[in-house]
This record gives C-alpha cells, structure tokens and sequence, in this order.
C-alpha cells in the first residue's frame, strides 16, 4: 500500500468478509478440523503409526502447493514487489533486457519463502539499531518424553508417530516462556524480543529466543552473567532434581578422542569447542560468549558409556530449566559484536539444497516457485505446525514499513503489539 487511504480501503473490506457467513472452507482448514483430538471421538488417522507422519507431510504438500499455484498463476499482482529493478535482475541471472520482469518469485507474503525470512531478518535488525543489541540468546527444544505428551499417547503409539501431538504441546511451551520473559520478567524489564521457530530433520522442533532488557537490567558485569547462567554440575545432594536434569539435558557429547565420529566434530575438533577449559571466575571474552566458571571439582558423571565432568556442561538457567524439563541453551550475547550473524543464524529459513548444472553463456531462467518446491525439506512436526497455522516466528514491538525513501533509506516506525 502507498497510501493511508488504500490500507484503511482494504482493512475495511477485510472486516466485511470476515463477518460474512462462508459456505466453503479452506484446504488447510478442513484438514485443521479433521485433525484435532475429541474425546468422544476416535479417529483413526491419529493412531495409525508412520502413516500418520505420511499423511500429515502429504496434506501440507497439498495446501502448500495451492499457495505456490496462486502465487505462479497471479504474478501481475506482485509486479509492485519485484525488487528494486535492473540491479536485482542482474543478481538473480538474467542477461538479455527483454526478459527483465518476467521471473517468477515469491513474494514477501508467503509464509517460510526467501523474501518473507528475509524481510523478517531486517526487521529484526531494526529493534537492534532502534534499541540496542540482544542481551540473552536463549534455544528451548523439545522433549518428547514430556508428561503433556505422554499422557495423551496410546499403549500403542510412539511419539515420532504423533507429530500433532509434538506441535501442539510444543506450541503451548513457546507460550508460556513468552510469559516468563515479557510478564514475568525473569531475566529483567524486556525492551524488545523475538523468536524465531526452527524443525531438526529428524523432527524435533527447537525456538531461538533473543531479548533486549532496558538500559537499568542490561548484563554489564561477569558477576551479572552467574545470577541467570550456570555451566556446572550442581551437587546431587543438594539439588537432586536439578542435577537429575542437567545429566539428561545438558550434557554434551562425548566428542574428541572419547567419540571421533560424533555429529558435532569437525577436522578432527569438536565446532563447539567442547571440552571446555576449566576457569574459576566468569570472565568476559571479547566479540564472543562469555567464558562461564567452570570450576575443577573432580566430579564427574557417566553420560552415553562416558565420565563427563563441569567441562562438558551446556550453560543453562537453573530456573528453566527445572521449570521445562527439556534442553534450554542460555548465553549472555551482549558483548557480541557480530550480530547480524545471529539474526541471519536465526532466519536462515528451512533446510534446503538445489543445485543446477547450466554452461557459462547460457542465459539462466530464474523461477523462484520452482526452486523452493524443489528443495524444500518438510518434517512431519513442521507440517503439522503449519497446517495448524502457529506462527513460525514473533517479535515485540512489531515493524511497520513506511512507504518513504530518503537517499535510499527506508524509515520504520515500532508499535507495541505481536507481529504474526
């Protein structure tokens, strides 16, 4: 929209529509409904084991498939969209004037598509110019042993089989630490956040939280960090439970010379820098994660046929993670100096791969519908969360776009309220 006339026009036709009564629903809607848990109702598509992750990852396709039919077959639409003209022709490929402006792309309204990320990463990055640097980077993933999940499980299922059940209960947990940390306050006043949601290829679905605290709870000093990071194992007399958790969760590897093989290990080292040096104090380290205390005590723990001791500890907040019971990764990033990496970590999209093969004066043929549906990886949670239509990511105060160019800068203006 270039004018306040035309967004009110359309905001006002919207409200129209949805007060009129439909006759019809939705692909997406339809398999919504069908999918839900009644108790009064059994339904069998639920309990029918690896069917069941066929049949969601099939449904999505479908309903994805719809929206990239619209967005190929109403490309005039979006002609408004495309790009800012002859410099981003010349990125995508394209060498012959007569052909520029016939690409087929996703626009910015297609959830999970290139320009959508992207735009969702220079959105973010202008809370940071705005309000400053985040100050915790926090990852939560999900446990598939949790109770909420368990208790919904037939002696028959297997929870891979129930990626319905993993979304929602995984949904409601984005939930409540949302209200840990903007109601709560548990790591100080938030200014500003956002999180970004994420599917492993073998399913599980993990959250990547960045908070921005107010000038008077910003994390300035090492003795700060230790209030809300802990990277040890904590005494089992003392703290059972919690150092129940922390062997189950927070523990990594082995790696190195104790499993060469590991997933994490690269050129003969782990990428992760695990094991850890062991240090008495925290201390700041320039443009990286602070090096967390991790005291030389002796004590070690067996982990996956291993002794692990502090070395091996993933920093964790004690509170949550006793609160959620799953793998929670909380580091103070303040000191970070490389944080559109972050930001560009976080919004990196799908996984994906496509490669072609084409001579040097070939002219290329950009088809951006094709490239995605072509490599686009889907899990059965990911289908499941999209087909429920959950949000993939969030941020407080949300980014609105100013139709106003000045000497090539766009002008944002922020407003309290959840961007979804």
């Amino acid at each position: 929209m270039c004018s306040i006339d035309g967004l009110l026009d359309m905001e006002a036709d919207v409200l129209q529509k949805g007060k009129q009564k439909r006759n019809n629903v939705s692909c997406r809607e339809y398999y919504y409904y069908k999918l839900q848990m009644r108790d009064n109702e059994e339904n069998g598509v639920l309990h029918s084991g690896r069917l069941f992750q066929q049949y969601s990852v099939d449904e999505f396709i479908k309903v994805e498939s719809q929206r990239l039919d619209f967005a190929s077959f109403n490309q005039d639409l979006f002609r408004i969209d495309v790009l800012q003209g002859l410099l981003d022709i010349l990125r995508l490929g394209e060498r012959e004037a007569s052909k520029i402006g016939k690409q087929n792309f996703l626009p910015t309204s297609f959830t999970g598509g290139p320009r959508d990320m992207r735009q969702r990463y220079m959105d973010a990055i202008a809370l940071v110019q705005h309000f400053g640097k985040p100050d915790i980077f926090l990852t939560i993933t999900c446990n598939p042993s949790w109770l909420e999940i368990k208790e919904h499980l037939l002696p028959t299922d297997e929870t891979q089989n129930r990626p319905n059940l993993i979304s929602r209960v995984f949904r409601a947990k984005v939930e409540e630490m949302k209200t840990d940390i903007l109601k709560r306050s548990i790591f100080g006043k938030v200014v500003a956040f956002m999180y970004s949601l994420e599917f492993q290829k073998p399913g599980l679905p993990h959250a990547h939280f960045l908070v921005i605290l107010t000038d008077e709870y910003k994390l300035l000093m090492p003795e700060a960090y230790d209030k809300f990071v802990c990277a040890k194992l904590p005494d089992p007399d003392t703290y059972s439970y919690l150092h129940k958790l922390v062997v189950k969760h927070m523990m990594h590897g082995p790696c190195g010379h104790l499993n060469p093989t590991n997933l994490c290990m690269k050129i003969n080292e782990c990428k992760f820098k695990y094991p850890k040096s062991f240090v008495d104090e925290t201390t700041k380290e320039k443009n990286s994660y602070p090096i967390y205390r991790r005291r030389n005590t002796g004590k070690s723990v067996k982990v996956r046929k291993q002794f692990l001791d502090n070395s091996w500890v993933v920093p964790y907040n004690p509170y949550l993670l006793c609160k959620y019971n799953c793998h929670i990764n909380v580091e103070v990033c303040s000191d970070i100096k490389v944080v559109k990496y972050i930001y560009k970590y976080i919004f990196k999209g799908h996984d994906k791969i496509s490669f072609g093969l084409h001579e040097d004066n070939t002219n290329i043929q950009i088809d951006e519908i094709k490239e995605y549906q072509s490599a686009r990886w889907v899990s059965p949670p990911e289908a499941m969360w999209r087909l429920f239509a959950f949000p993939i990511s969030e941020m407080t105060p949300s980014v609105y776009h100013l139709p106003l160019h000045l000497d090539g800068l766009q002008f944002v203006s922020f407003k309290k309220r959840h961007n979804r």
